[in-house]
């Protein structure tokens, strides 16, 4: 009857979508299973080149990241000491998350995908399932974290990319203060210098073939020079287009203050 042909149907349907995403990476912990739940979210015309997990050892510098440092100073400690019930149950959140929080590169887009059961019981408190979306084209920096220049890298290290999205974007980390801007997105992963590889090469093939494409992006590594490269659309700007992108530039701390005085005059002497 229908209800047999629709049981079979199913899996047909969610095998095929499987072999169209037969050369995804999976990395830094990611599975299998994320691999499915990923292929059920994205769009039919998406190919999935990489999933990642933020790994066991992350998860407490995540949930770290957006911690009141200030409060971590001796003439705050009588404070700490009455804020930590609160301060205990944020941490305990924000590593729940942490730990089921899933990136999705495709050959179009980065994905987060969020879905984080904590508590007491492993299953008091569950988010639901969050799904955020940057298009590859809208990607302005990549910029890799060393495990020791990490946030709290004193104590609890890790690894991190940072990819500078637009303002407002569903992905980008907002509380971070001046640690983490609210145009970035950072994700906690492990080799995160091959995180970086893989979707630079990804923005690459797919601006190319996409006239909506020429974003600034600036690729920095550990100790490295931020170099801006321009796609033949983003030199086609207006000179007031491009001051904008520099003062996002500027923002992310991809360029300093110096740097973009000085391109700044530069543009406004063409218009």
């Amino acid at each position: 009857g229908l209800g047999t042909g629709h049981r079979l149907l199913c899996p047909l349907v969610t095998m095929s979508r499987m072999a169209h995403h037969s050369r995804a990476k999976l990395l830094s912990e990611a599975t299998h299973e994320d691999l499915v739940k990923a292929a059920e979210r994205c769009d039919a015309n998406e190919t999935i080149l990489a999933v990642w997990r933020v790994p066991k050892d992350s998860r407490g510098p995540a949930a770290c990241s957006n911690f009141p440092a200030p409060l971590l100073l001796p003439c705050f400690w009588p404070h700490l000491c009455i804020l930590s019930p609160v301060c205990l149950l944020g941490y305990v959140a924000a590593k729940g998350v942490a730990k089921g929080t899933t990136y999705v590169l495709t050959d179009r887009h980065v994905h987060v995908m969020i879905d984080a059961s904590f508590g007491p019981c492993g299953q008091c408190y569950r988010t639901g399932t969050d799904w955020g979306t940057v298009g590859l084209n809208e990607v302005r920096s990549l910029v890799v974290n060393n495990a020791s220049s990490g946030v709290f890298s004193c104590c609890c290290a890790a690894g991190s990319l940072n990819l500078g999205v637009p303002y407002g974007s569903p992905v980008a980390n907002y509380g971070g203060g001046k640690r983490t801007l609210p145009s970035t997105l950072r994700m906690f992963i492990a080799n995160p210098d091959e995180a970086r590889a893989l979707i630079q090469d990804a923005k690459a093939k797919y601006t190319g073939t996409n006239a909506g494409g020429g974003a600034n992006v600036t690729m920095i590594s550990p100790g490295g020079t931020a170099i801006p490269q321009m796609s033949a659309a983003a030199a086609e700007k207006s000179p007031a287009e491009k001051i904008a992108d520099l003062k996002g530039l500027l923002d992310m701390g991809a360029i300093d203050q110096g740097e973009y005085d000085a391109k700044k005059r530069e543009l406004l002497n063409q218009m």
